[in-house]
């Protein structure tokens, strides 16, 4: 099932009872049921789940091919196969047929918990209809760029569909005006953080982030660090030689990223 392997032009098979409800012929032309059944550990798994992951599966492709339009799809699709297989230990190896990692795909998991934890399942499938990707992966900004707009107009609890849609438009707006209003281009500008601890968590988390996309090298990765630490010991006009002392960061300066954790019931 790699991406860009099946053309949309195919002659159509006969699935008969396969046919899935919700996902396009198109799709299913794309991702027929021998793509699943040459799969090495398909057999692994019961009837049911087999039809689950099928389904969800083709859902995923369907999503992927849509992906300018929606993210929390993405996510969504990913979040029930997470389960379905991840019992099974089966979850790395289906990625692998989406071309996808499984840091990638994690981070698409927590987007969708996010956003679904925080907005009405309305305003959800809504956003996920309309191509708005409001999503984060991240505790600092849950709903990406959306989280400070939000945070000030959040949703309507019980919100119709058409309440769901002109709340869109209406979040849309206010985060073009926070972000004009952040570079100046208002008459209020978004609070930066004083507090110290707070600034220092922020600058760690950042510095951590980065550092994780180095090149797996020591001599690369600790070069860097000196580099690193000497332009800030410049710029802040410190001089001489300085001793630094590596100590643990508190728990809660650890962003919690890749495998997001199952919420309880």
């Amino acid at each position: 099932m790699p991406r860009g392997i099946y053309s949309r032009k195919a002659a159509k098979k006969q699935e008969g009872a396969l046919t899935v409800v919700g996902v396009s012929e198109d799709i299913q032309v794309l991702v027929p049921p021998d793509a699943f059944d040459t799969l090495s550990w398909w057999k692994k798994l019961n009837n049911d789940e087999q039809s689950a992951v099928m389904h969800e599966g083709r859902l995923l492709a369907q999503a992927l091919l849509d992906f300018g339009k929606s993210r929390l799809a993405v996510g969504e699709h990913l979040s029930k196969l997470q389960g379905l297989l991840e019992p099974h230990n089966l979850f790395g190896r289906f990625l692998k047929n989406f071309h996808f990692s499984k840091r990638t795909a994690y981070r698409y998991i927590a987007g969708y918990n996010n956003a679904k934890a925080r907005l009405p399942e309305t305003v959800l499938k809504a956003a996920m209809a309309r191509g708005v990707n409001i999503v984060g992966d991240t505790e600092v900004k849950p709903l990406g760029v959306y989280t400070e707009a939000v945070a000030k107009l959040p949703p309507p609890s019980q919100a119709t569909e058409v309440q769901a849609n002109t709340w869109l438009d209406q979040i849309e707006q206010v985060r073009k005006e926070t972000r004009a209003q952040a570079s100046g281009g208002g008459m209020f500008t978004v609070p930066v953080p004083q507090d110290p601890q707070t600034l220092l968590k922020e600058s760690y988390r950042f510095v951590s982030l980065r550092y994780k996309r180095l090149p797996n090298s020591s001599k690369v990765r600790a070069s860097w660090v000196r580099s690193l630490v000497g332009m800030i010991l410049a710029d802040l006009g410190v001089s001489g030689e300085q001793t630094f002392t590596p100590h643990k960061a508190p728990e809660d300066f650890v962003a919690q990223r890749g495998r997001p954790q199952v919420a309880s019931a």
